[in-house]
């Protein structure tokens, strides 16, 4: 069977596949940990600080393990780091299985993703023969990411109706996708890399990196990027139901997903409007998604009409950050393997991506809990925010145009 897979898959159909059947399972199983939580200490969201733990473990994976992660990748064949990173996240679902502390579990997925990510971005410069098509396989990965994000994130509520049943499918996702990076070729890694003295330079790598105006500006674009989506994810938990006065659980997840499908379309149309060349000119869709986010808060109306306003709010959103961060990534990767290497490059790409995540996502926390800003507030001095750091990013963009 693993014989008729190699010949009938292209190398970028087993990775696709792969990282859609991984992303399903990450989606998944926090939906699955947080009802679990909820099982155990009768607790919805907003009373349980444990669920923010759990979270928090995830995202500090990756800023704790940045360092080693990206020598790891560079030291070895991709499809080796990919497997290896999905191996931990299975282990990390059989303990959940076997009833060890959630929060552990899921900071041990978050240690398998975080080995998982240089890999996978890493790859498809090896297998891509020119930027066009290394920009087409980006948008076409971030689009299944994202697909995976919103299934994996429905059938997680769905599979909480049973959590035993939900966490071995879980498991058997990741195992799947263990198999299948098995299947995909890469080149040799430089053995020559040694984690010790790798890590001490990853401080140096990182100031080198922000010193490359290059790399400024896709590293920053990136975290930006992933800043306001898990504020607004985050914010909206809470928003709909004040704002639009829905309840339900269902109609709540599907309002929240406007903003994956739009960024799935953006990152389908970015292949067609965008290109590495002068991906700088990305900053102008960063523009679009800072108006978005500051001005969709403030629709507040129980009715239908205000419904479908949020929804296109959120949908258009989507679709201008698609077309925003996918030739940040493709940048990224093609000067990264040119200074630094690609696994490096997005090691300190996930560094700075999970900092402004935790930073984002715990400012709305105290914001809202600690300090009584509502919701709507927070969403908008955080878009304000972003606003703020796409400036910046203009200012980048002018002396790289000049240089």
């Amino acid at each position: 069977m693993l014989k008729k897979l190699k010949t009938s898959l292209s190398p970028l159909h087993v990775l696709n596949t792969t990282q859609f059947l991984s992303a399903f399972a990450d989606s998944a199983i926090i939906i699955i940990i947080a009802f679990m939580i909820k099982k155990s200490f009768g607790l919805n969201d907003e009373q349980n600080p444990y669920i923010f733990l759990v979270e928090t473990f995830f995202l500090f994976s990756y800023v704790i393990f940045a360092p080693f992660v990206g020598t790891f990748a560079d030291r070895n064949a991709k499809s080796k780091v990919l497997f290896v990173g999905n191996s931990v996240k299975t282990i990390g679902a059989l303990l959940i299985i076997l009833g060890v502390n959630p929060a552990f579990c899921y900071g041990l997925i978050g240690v398998g993703a975080a080995i998982y990510g240089p890999g996978k971005y890493g790859i498809l410069k090896e297998l891509t023969t020119d930027r066009k098509q290394l920009l087409d396989a980006n948008g076409k990965i971030e689009g299944f990411t994202i697909l995976a994000i919103i299934i994996g994130t429905v059938a997680g509520g769905f599979l909480s109706g049973n959590l035993v049943v939900g966490e071995i499918f879980c498991l058997v996702i990741y195992i799947i996708s263990v198999v299948l990076a098995l299947n995909i070729p890469a080149n040799d890694g430089n053995r020559t890399l040694k984690y010790g003295r790798e890590a001490t330079q990853f401080i140096k790598d990182l100031k080198k990196s922000f010193k490359n105006l290059k790399l400024n500006f896709t590293l920053t674009g990136s975290a930006s990027f992933w800043m306001i989506s898990v504020v607004i994810k985050n914010g909206l938990i809470i928003w709909i139901p004040v704002h639009l006065g829905i309840k339900g659980g269902f109609p709540q997840s599907l309002i929240i997903g406007m903003t994956a499908i739009g960024i799935v379309i953006g990152s389908l149309l970015a292949k067609k409007y965008t290109s590495i060349e002068k991906f700088y000119r990305a900053n102008i869709y960063g523009f679009i998604v800072a108006a978005l986010a500051i001005v969709f808060p403030m629709i507040s109306g129980h009715n239908l009409f205000d419904v479908i306003l949020t929804c296109i709010f959120l949908l258009g959103m989507g679709v201008f950050a698609g077309m925003f961060i996918i030739p940040l990534n493709a940048t990224m990767q093609d000067e990264g393997h040119q200074t630094l290497g690609v696994g490096k490059t997005i090691a300190i790409q996930n560094f700075t991506d999970n900092c402004l995540m935790l930073f984002g996502s715990y400012s709305v926390y105290l914001l809202n809990k600690q300090y009584g800003f509502s919701v709507m507030a927070s969403l908008i001095i955080f878009g304000f925010v972003f606003a703020l750091l796409i400036c910046y990013l203009s200012i980048i963009s002018k002396k790289i145009r000049i240089k």
